[in-house]
């Protein structure tokens, strides 16, 4: 919600904007009056409004000349002008200091609402980008998210003043310290420690990919604890929210990627970055009492027993539906079972969005292995269609699927991984994540990842890596670029990064590579 001011030193004017306009429905939440420009400046000083509505004809000082007062104490303010007077030099002066819009007394109320809310709406997605801004930012450097560590581990270790560290992630990183969430750690392979290079490039690589699925999609924040363990804490959005889907989605992409079982080990509840430490110190207690031979992802008791109940059930009529493609009137008749199931269990709608394009594509495969013939754009499609779907609304257009593919020729999933290897080889020199490569078919992380292992047996990670090594080979044997320039090229924002994937791949530095080729006399400068 925003604040605005009405500046007009006739009472009646100001007044009747006041009150005319419904205000909280434009996305306004305070609206202040002020009779003079020295008033209006004070306002401005004490409350800071983002949008301002101004007479031009003032006394003591003008309209135009608050604007340009104005700006200096709040250089983004929208401001929109109004004049009795149709004067084509008001108007030169309102465009030289760049106001919003300028009208004409007496203003028609539903022209000045659309003017205030197009202004509103200018504003949210100027706050939606500089916040994006940030996350990429932070994402993609190194010294931000250094800093960002630093007081995510000193709220679980309970360091410091704690309101002043909540107040720094605000201010700094845009992470509301007041919202529910919930620890995930990662062990115990996964370790950030004094171990070999080859060791350390692959925690920082796992910590990378769990950057790009969570901290990039605004769902959370990734960081390592003092002991080096990588910890994810996950934010709840919805009330009847489980991290646990989430860490699962999490661990099926590092297993694609990786070809490792890390084991996740997921914390309770907590309400608020303040009480960050408790989630944590549950899920440090499970970890230390846990043995050798635990599941993939352990959880408490009553959570756990919930979440296997369901998973039996999903597996059950998932393989009903998957060996029964044959009998259509059965395969639906299962999916109207999984439909109350979800419904029973009070799943969240991202669940059940999952769930339903899960179920929706191992049918289509064993349809399309059955038949051997395929259609393209169905898969496309669906996942479309299920991106804002609600949970009721996801299982209505999943049906529709289903009983048109039963009938139907279905894609050719070859013509994803093509389409993502071209992807990669446009943006090699770009941020590059599971995350946004499957944003751009319009299909899950999930999903893409087991995919692109399964059609080319190496995970997606692994291919952008192999991709840019091979680039990266190219330019230190044709160019005299130094190191720095060329990590930077193939998509590289930290050098010692960059430098650990070279030697984990040629057995060497790119520094002694381009010098052992300059031996041999092969390059080509």
């Amino acid at each position: 919600m925003y604040k605005i001011l009405i500046v007009d030193d006739e009472k009646m004017i100001r007044m009747g904007i006041k009150k005319v306009i419904d205000w909280e429905a434009l996305g306004i939440c305070e609206v202040f009056t002020a009779s003079s420009a020295r008033e209006a400046l004070e306002i401005i000083e004490e409350y800071e409004p983002e949008i301002m509505i101004t007479d031009i004809q003032m006394s003591e000082m003008t309209g135009l000349q608050l604007i340009e007062a104005a700006r200096k104490r709040q250089p983004r303010l929208r401001v929109l002008v109004l004049t009795g007077y149709d004067s084509f030099e008001y108007a030169r002066q309102s465009l030289r200091l760049q106001v919003q819009d300028l009208f004409l007394k007496p203003v028609d109320e539903e022209v000045l609402s659309k003017a205030v809310k197009a202004q509103v709406e200018y504003l949210e997605a100027a706050k939606a980008e500089e916040k994006s801004s940030l996350i990429l930012q932070r994402t993609q450097g190194t010294v931000e998210q250094t800093q960002l560590e630093k007081i995510m581990r000193d709220l679980i270790h309970r360091r410091g003043e704690i309101p002043g560290l909540l107040e720094r992630l605000k201010i700094s990183y845009g992470i509301d310290g007041q919202r529910r969430l919930q620890m995930v750690l990662i062990v115990p392979t996964l370790y950030m420690s004094q171990k070999p290079p080859e060791e350390n490039f692959r925690a920082m690589s796992v910590k990378n990919v769990c950057m790009s699925v969570v901290d990039a999609q605004e769902d959370g924040v990734t960081f390592s604890d003092d002991d080096g363990t990588i910890a994810v804490v996950y934010f709840l959005k919805e009330e009847s929210d489980s991290v646990l889907e989430k860490t699962e989605e999490l661990s099926d992409i590092l297993k694609d990627e990786f070809d490792t079982n890390p084991k996740m080990v997921i914390g309770s509840v907590a309400e608020g970055m303040e009480n960050l430490y408790i989630s944590y110190n549950d899920a440090k207690y499970l970890l230390n009492t846990e043995k050798e031979g635990i599941q993939d992802i352990i959880q408490t008791f009553g959570a756990k027993r919930k979440n296997d109940i369901f998973r039996d059930i999903y597996a059950e009529l998932k393989g009903i539906m998957c060996s029964n493609i044959g009998n259509p009137e059965y395969v639906m008749k299962a999916f109207h079972t999984f439909c109350k199931a979800t419904q029973s269990y009070n799943l969240s709608q991202q669940t059940v969005r999952r769930l339903c394009f899960e179920i929706a594509t191992a049918t289509y495969f064993s349809y399309t292995g059955d038949l051997g013939e395929i259609e393209s754009g169905k898969l496309e499609a669906l996942s479309k269609s299920l991106i804002s779907a609600s949970g009721e609304e996801a299982c209505e257009v999943t049906e529709m699927f289903l009983s048109q593919m039963l009938s139907g020729k279905e894609e050719n999933v070859h013509e994803i991984i093509d389409q993502a290897k071209y992807y990669i080889s446009q943006h090699l020199t770009e941020e590059l994540t599971v995350a946004n490569i499957a944003a751009s078919l319009y299909i899950t992380p999930n999903y893409f990842s087991r995919l692109f292992k399964r059609v080319t047996k190496e995970g997606c990670n692994e291919y952008i890596v192999r991709k840019r090594i091979e680039k990266a080979k190219s330019l230190l044997e044709t160019t005299s670029l130094k190191t720095g320039k060329i990590a930077m090229m193939v998509g590289y924002r930290d050098t010692n990064y960059f430098s650990l994937a070279f030697k984990k791949h040629t057995g060497k530095s790119p520094t002694k590579y381009r010098e052992e080729i300059q031996k041999e006399g092969k390059i080509c400068l």
